[in-house]
């Protein structure tokens, strides 16, 4: 608490008159004022020193206050820039994470398409491997089957001749027969008639 004033205060009595004044101050000789307004006037230096420490106690705490909230604000501020930092951090890695992804993917579904275009192709050269192959085993039987006729031909038409020579043969030999004698004409036609037989079995 601000200390009690010790006396009235002067000034204000210039302004009011005498009949203010205090009837004891008459009776008051000049020491026993000087005394008084001494009193006052350290009365009134302990009021002022406690007012001055009053304000620089105020002064002090809004200095303590200022400061604290200052410190509020650039804690503020630097937490606020850290999680700025983190967040763009994170959403530059997540950035970077979704291209990667990306990138993997249109290069997995690029793989995928070519080897599926490849299997396509294998697929459409297997089909046309196996026409190509199909077609030369058509062709083959086919030669197969005309060497076969013209081998079938060809042993009729040996047979034929076979006959036909040996028919002429017989013949030549039956009008030669005549100037043989009879022992070696018939083991003659025996062996030719064997011979005939002989090639008739093979056909």
């Amino acid at each position: 608490m601000p200390p009690k004033k010790g006396g009235k205060d002067k000034k204000g009595g210039k302004g009011k008159g005498k009949k203010d004044a205090d009837p004891g101050d008459a009776e008051l000789g000049p020491a026993e004022l000087l005394v008084q307004a001494k009193l006052r006037i350290e009365s009134l230096e302990r009021q002022l020193v406690w007012r001055e420490e009053k304000l620089q106690g105020a002064l002090s705490a809004q200095r303590e206050l200022k400061q604290q909230v200052d410190n509020y604000h650039a804690d503020f501020e630097r937490e606020k820039t850290e999680i700025f930092d983190i967040s763009a951090d994170m959403t530059r890695q997540y950035k970077g994470m979704q291209e990667e992804l990306l990138a993997r993917l249109n290069t997995l579904e690029n793989q995928i398409a070519s080897q599926k275009d490849q299997l396509e192709m294998s697929g459409i050269q297997l089909e046309e491997v196996r026409a190509e192959k199909a077609q030369e085993l058509a062709k083959k039987d086919a030669e197969i089957a005309e060497q076969q006729l013209k081998m079938e031909d060809m042993a009729v038409e040996f047979g034929e001749m076979l006959k036909e020579t040996l028919e002429k043969m017989s013949e030549r030999i039956e009008i030669t027969n005549s100037s043989w004698d009879s022992g070696t004409g018939e083991q003659a036609a025996r062996r030719l008639e064997e011979f005939k037989l002989s090639n008739m079995g093979a056909e």
